[in-house]
């Protein structure tokens, strides 16, 4: 009773906040603003957020990010980021939709690009993907029902029949990001 009561109430909010914009491919030179949605567990996202900065405003596009955090805050609980950027427990419900009063301006904005970096599928990643107005989304987890035009994976190398297969995919967030931004860049 409980699951079929969370999938209900997650739908209403979806069909409430969703976005209703057209998405599809854009080209670089015609995205304005960005946002962008990091792991805020992983150590290395501070670096990945300068590499990411550092590519898109090399083209002149002016970007936001959200880092999202859902661990329970104690003093053992390693890396964390803080700052009006976060996402963290305290501004999801039980339901695992962000409360948007507190946090919607973030994700609800004008931005051109949606860029999802987070390994997870967990739907308060998803709720903000889908209630992102942005025109081209771009994630990094194929999972059903997903909202991104292109779902960046690693290329799968070209094996003999009955040889073990090498590298499937990027699995650190900084390879995901020079995937991205050399998807970006070959778009016209």
């Amino acid at each position: 009773m409980a699951f079929f009561l969370t999938e209900l109430i997650r739908k209403s909010r979806l069909r409430k906040y969703g976005s209703r914009v057209r998405t599809g491919f854009v080209p670089l030179k015609n995205i304005r603003s960005a946002l962008v949605i990091l792991d805020g567990t992983e150590p290395d996202c501070i670096q990945c957020r300068k590499k990411m900065e550092s590519f898109l405003k090399r083209n002149g596009v002016a970007v936001s990010f959200i880092y999202i955090d859902l661990r329970k805050k104690s003093g053992k609980s390693g890396f964390c980021v803080s700052g009006p950027e976060v996402l963290g427990r305290r501004d999801i419900n039980a339901y695992g939709i962000p409360r948007m009063k507190r946090k919607g301006a973030l994700f609800t904005g004008d931005a051109d690009l949606l860029i999802n970096l987070r390994d997870d599928a967990d739907f308060t990643g998803d709720f903000i993907s889908k209630v992102c107005k942005a025109r081209f989304k771009i994630g990094t987890n194929a999972y059903p029902g997903n909202p991104f035009d292109l779902v960046i994976t690693g290329r799968q190398p070209e094996v003999p029949e009955g040889e073990p297969v090498g590298e499937p995919e990027p699995k650190h967030t900084s390879e995901r990001i020079d995937a991205v931004c050399n998807f970006l860049n070959r778009i016209v």
